[in-house]
Parts: C-alpha cells; structure tokens; sequence
C-alpha cells in the first residue's frame, strides 16, 4: 500500500515544505491537490489541519476527507509534516500520536484517540535524531490535539517552536530528507504505549531506540483515564501494542496504582521503568 504525507499551505512549515517536496521530484495527479512520487503521495490542502483556536464544533472541521482518499489511492496511514508551538519558543523536531484525553481543545472529538502507527512513527524519528540541525532538540511528544475520528492511522512530524523556525529551511529539509527516507526502511520494534512523565517524554524519547511508542499518557492527563480510553491507547496503535511503559518517578502512587489497576484489568503488560 501507498503511504500519504500531508501539509497545509496555511501553516508555515507547510508553506515552507511544499517547493522543496516539489524539487524532491513529486508530480501532480489527476487528482486536485495531490502529488505523487515513487510509492508516496502528497495531499496538500489550503486549510490548517488542526484548528489554530479553541475548537468549536463545525460541520467539516477538517479540510478532506482523508479516509475516502486513502480507500480511493490505497493509503495505509498518513505522516502530518506541521508546525510545533510552544511557550519556550525553543527549536525542536517532534513527532507524535494525535487524540484528545479530555476536551477537545484543537479539533476532533472529546476523550477520543486517533488511530496511528508506531513504527514508522518510530522509523521518522530515529532520521530526525540523526544530525539534526544546531540547537535543535529532537523528541517523542505526548498523545495531544485532533484530529481523532478517521479510520485511517496519522502521525505528526513537526518543526518548533516559533516562526524563525518554521520558515528554517535547514529545519524543513531535515524534516522532509527523516519522512521520505523513514516511511521507505521501518524497521521492527516492540510496540508499546506509554504513562507518566512530561509532555515531551524524556524517557520515552530514550527508550525510542530499543522499542516503538503509539500513545502516550503524559502525567498531566493521568487523572483523566479510565478503562475506555486505555483500551483505545492499545487499539488504536494499530501495529499491535506488546507492553505498556510506565515512567513512574514522576507519578503520584495513586496514579500508579490506577494505571496498572487498568492495565491488569484489560491483561496488558507493563514494567515501571
């Protein structure tokens, strides 16, 4: 199956990515606003992918119907190349699983998670960790913002944190050189879901090398979890979650104790690391 890469023209990195996918070789198609090269194909669409404020509900609230398309090209799963945000303004290169464990704060639906892919998220990020560009972090983020709802697996992989970065291109080309070269060599790894630890999960992110994270339960929504959404952080990392990880330094015993409470009740794995 064919595998899709997706970008907005209204988000920076988008813009910024475009001309140079276009150099890289990919052709335009009979279909509008897609683009294909070798076994990949680029939907480029003019809308921001995830909602730019706090979300209210709309009747299309994104831009295509990214499942009837992938059913229509034979798209396994989608990689989103999009802009990072952040306080700190600091530069990095992230990828991530997208859903909501609470509101729905930027898109998709409440306590709903998205379908992904963990081991060609994991293959993308191992190229970004490889020589990034100066001063440049390179991590694993938490499950965070939509969309949540199609059927076809996504992933996020990101420039941060601030417009200088957005418009890199040394940052843009790093970027697209880590998607185009990672969707082609995914490699094999443990697939595991991850709890506990900060929003850009340092231990995570370590652990990345040895095995490959699908959603991620950061400390800040632990006290959102129930038995629902633990089932669908094993679900919806569609290759197949073997363990869950527990960064567990970090937690409140009581939080501990409801995770793995979860975890034993739906007969997952786990290990405290």
């Amino acid at each position: 199956m064919a595998v899709g890469i997706t970008l907005s023209t209204k988000d920076q990195v988008g813009a910024t990515l475009l001309p140079m996918l276009m150099e890289w070789g990919f052709e335009e198609t009979e279909h509008l606003g897609v683009l294909r090269w070798r076994g990949l194909y680029l939907i480029v669409v003019d809308e921001p992918i995830v909602p730019t404020e706090g979300y209210k509900p709309r009747i299309k609230p994104y831009p295509i119907d990214y499942d009837g398309l992938a059913e229509q090209l034979g798209i396994e799963y989608y990689v989103v190349a999009y802009r990072h945000a952040s306080k700190s303004g600091a530069p990095c290169l992230t990828v991530h699983a997208p859903g909501n464990f609470g509101e729905a704060l930027y898109g998709g639906r409440p306590r709903e998670l998205q379908r992904t892919v963990a081991k060609p998220m994991r293959s993308i990020f191992l190229r970004l960790r490889e020589n990034p560009p100066e001063g440049y972090a390179v991590s694993l983020e938490a499950t965070h913002h939509s969309p949540t709802s199609f059927k076809t697996p996504m992933f996020f992989a990101e420039i941060g944190s601030t417009p200088e970065q957005w418009t890199d291109p040394e940052a843009a080309e790093h970027l697209a050189s880590a998607i185009l070269e990672g969707v082609f060599e995914v490699g094999e790894a443990p697939v595991a879901i991850g709890f506990g630890g900060g929003h850009y999960c340092p231990k995570f992110t370590e652990l990345e090398s040895e095995m490959a994270f699908g959603h991620i339960c950061a400390k800040y929504a632990l006290d959102l979890l129930d038995e629902e959404l633990v089932r669908q952080m094993v679900e919806r990392t569609v290759d197949g979650v073997e363990a869950a990880i527990l960064d567990h330094k970090g937690m409140k015993s009581r939080q501990r104790r409801r995770v793995e409470e979860l975890l034993r009740e739906l007969d997952i794995e786990y290990e405290r690391r």
